[in-house]
């Protein structure tokens, strides 16, 4: 049996893209291995991003108790002073903290509901012959006419038969906090530039708080068993761990969040869609609004079965990226209390 589609991986991208096929009667097959109960850093989607889910029908799910709305970020960016940017002056409403793993499984399980038929397992192996992709993963051998690439930075497909650029080596090293205080804490988005990076903190709708560090690869100096040393020498970060009492509850985890993309993000039989098309910076916040956009964008050309609407989606993917790494550079500008530090000299040049 040939399949007319299937999605690989999971995610926001790979769950947006199986569930708006499965809305159109398609019934992709979709191929994602597990990660209930995985916590996963990321968690601050855009107010840009609440339409996307509307189209999806799935924005009720945002009114889950498990998110909330942040109304406040600080950051100490360019100075040590703590400036606020209170989410009553930004038009789009207030952004909203997830819990995203929680948020992920939702969205999963109304992509199951709709239709899509998913095979717990990542693809293992693949190939072309006759027009047809051939699919492996675990024990099951499966042939689709079309396959939507949705596996992140690693790009199955998409890396195979398109050139993949990289504007940086920027990785996380992240760590869930829990209350050792009977305090109710502000809940607030912290940012703190420093020396070699940038800290990321906030708090979850369950008082349980996300800290990130933010720096270059090959510059992350630290094992991840000395997070939390480094995490009390920063001075915004370390006060409010102090103020209500955060310890420590998880391993320090390191992942990569490189700028990266695909060029061009279609071809024949193909499309990528999220951090496979094209993966941000976690400073800008466009991560998975964009996973939803492109989800949504390419899956509908797709049941169109419109070839100038995939172009355009990829025209608008590319301009999008060279967007993104004009506004990337003017933030990383702001900041020049260490011009000697490799990290911040990097993103002070034209292309880091």
């Amino acid at each position: 049996m040939i399949h007319p589609v299937a999605v690989l991986g999971g995610g926001l991208a790979g769950a947006a893209t199986a569930l708006r096929l499965a809305q159109a009667g398609l019934r992709p097959i979709w191929l994602a291995a597990e990660t209930a109960g995985d916590f996963k850093p990321g968690e601050h989607l855009s107010a840009a991003a609440i339409p996307l889910l509307a189209t999806l029908g799935s924005d009720a799910m945002l009114r889950s108790e498990t998110h909330r709305q942040a109304h406040s970020t600080y950051s100490a960016w360019g100075s040590d002073r703590l400036v606020e940017r209170n989410a009553i002056v930004q038009l789009e409403g207030p952004p909203i903290v997830l819990d995203r793993s929680a948020f992920e499984a939702a969205l999963c399980a109304q992509a199951v509901a709709a239709g899509a038929e998913r095979i717990a397992c990542d693809v293992t192996d693949l190939s072309v012959a006759e027009g047809q992709w051939l699919l492996e993963a675990g024990q099951n051998r499966i042939k689709a006419g079309f396959v939507f690439d949705a596996t992140g930075r690693k790009a199955v497909i998409a890396s195979r038969v398109s050139p993949r650029f990289q504007a940086d080596k920027l990785c996380c090293t992240y760590a869930l906090y829990a209350k050792a205080k009977d305090l109710t804490p502000r809940p607030v988005t912290l940012i703190e530039a420093t020396e070699h990076g940038w800290w990321y903190l906030s708090v979850l709708a369950d008082q349980r708080l996300v800290l990130n560090y933010f720096t270059d690869a090959d510059l992350a100096s630290f094992p991840t068993a000395d997070f939390e040393k480094q995490a009390r020498g920063t001075e915004v970060i370390s006060a409010y761990l102090m103020d209500y009492g955060y310890e420590l509850s998880s391993r320090p985890g390191r992942i990569t969040t490189n700028s990266s993309w695909i060029s061009p993000v279609i071809g024949p039989g193909w499309a990528a869609v999220g951090d496979a098309a094209a993966a941000f910076d976690p400073l800008s916040s466009h991560g998975m609004t964009t996973a939803l956009w492109t989800a949504i964008e390419a899956a509908e050309a797709f049941i169109a079965q419109d070839r100038p609407r995939m172009q355009s989606y990829a025209e608008a993917v590319a301009r999008g990226v060279q967007d993104y790494l004009t506004a990337r550079q003017a933030v990383y500008s702001r900041e020049t209390r260490w011009p000697q530090s490799p990290f911040w000299a990097r993103r002070h040049a034209s292309t880091a």
